[in-house]
């Protein structure tokens, strides 16, 4: 069975007598029935569940970090592949600009 921790004062009968577990003390073994109804209600928590989901949490961002890296790094690569690359700007300057024309007017 798991290992169950009360998150509440718990009302519990062990060995006929009443006995509370307070707040983060485990609970006694508990018939299949009441671990999940404690459990449902918030009143009670599994720590093997608990820490399944957070294994699972774990695996869903380490893929999640993976798969954005993998993206990340074909968008890099896609932008690369388009871009100008900097020598070729150095090696053909943009002609210069044509000179204006002046007008010689005489003037009489």
């Amino acid at each position: 069975m798991s290992k169950l921790i009360a998150l509440v004062a718990t009302a519990v009968v062990v060995n006929g007598e009443r006995t509370v577990i307070q707040p983060g003390q485990p609970l006694p073994d508990l018939h299949e029935h009441d671990a999940r109804e404690l459990v449902a209600s918030g009143s009670a928590q599994d720590l093997d569940a608990a820490a399944r989901e957070q294994r699972q949490a774990n695996r869903a961002e380490s893929e999640a970090k993976k798969d954005f890296e993998e993206a990340r790094e074909r968008m890099q690569g896609a932008a690369e592949s388009i871009a100008a690359p900097p020598a070729q700007a150095e090696q053909n300057p943009p002609p210069p600009p044509p000179a204006p024309a002046t007008s010689k007017a005489k003037k009489s």
